[in-house]
């Protein structure tokens, strides 16, 4: 399979399931279709997201530094992300809805430190408030429809510690065109949310990315 036939696949996974008044079940659908082949996953990349990688490096996160702080990746999709992190020296919990993706994270990392959760978004452990020093949060909110994804800020927001900071990296536009196509980039504006709910935006980047695929990235960064 194509990363252009994973794509779509995701999209019909995502519209079947919206009209049956179920926004969120595709997920675990496209996980358990895929049956651990990572080409059916189109966000799949085998490798820290780079605008991640170049955010450590840029801030200097090493295995020093990081030591004893804790992250909190939203969306743990196939591991990547949370791995490098935890390379990095991060105390590392990620969570996705999905239970296959979970299973499939273990089974790829099986001597990790991670702390591979399932869990919901919107019902999180109570003990994840205020918690984590970094929250990593890439591609989830664009993968979310509108009127879900208004709901989806807050609790982002609120597992960010006192001087902590959230790391966000999303497709970006200034306008929407289709709002029933997913993945459906963030305007600033929408971003903007996060800096209502009490958060600082310290650091914003606007760039093309992607060498087969060229799109607009936004890589924003939060401190509370």
């Amino acid at each position: 399979m194509t990363r252009d036939d994973a794509r779509q696949r995701a999209r019909e996974l995502a519209k079947e399931h919206r009209a049956r008044g179920d926004a969120l079940g595709w997920f675990e659908k496209l996980y358990v279709e895929a049956r651990g082949d990572a080409e059916h996953v189109p966000w799949a990349d085998d490798e820290p997201h780079p605008l991640l990688a170049d955010w450590l490096a840029r801030e200097r996160v090493d295995g020093i530094g990081a030591t004893g702080r804790r992250a909190l990746v939203v969306g743990a999709g196939l591991g990547d992300d949370a791995e490098g992190l935890a390379r990095a020296g991060f105390a590392v919990t990620a969570f996705d809805l999905s239970p296959t993706a979970i299973e499939w994270c273990r089974r790829r990392f099986p001597t990790s430190r991670v702390e591979y959760r399932v869990a919901d978004l919107f019902a999180a452990p109570a003990e994840w408030r205020s918690a984590f020093d970094l929250v990593f949060e890439c591609y989830t909110l664009q993968a979310l429809p509108l009127g879900v994804r208004e709901r989806a800020f807050e609790p982002i927001a609120t597992f960010v510690a006192p001087g902590g900071t959230l790391l966000v990296v999303t497709r970006g536009t200034d306008v929407h065109e289709n709002v029933e196509e997913l993945p459906l980039p963030l305007t600033q504006a929408e971003l903007a949310r996060f800096e209502a709910l009490g958060l600082a935006r310290t650091d914003f980047l606007d760039v093309v990315t992607g060498e087969q695929m060229p799109l607009r990235r936004f890589r924003a960064v939060y401190r509370r």
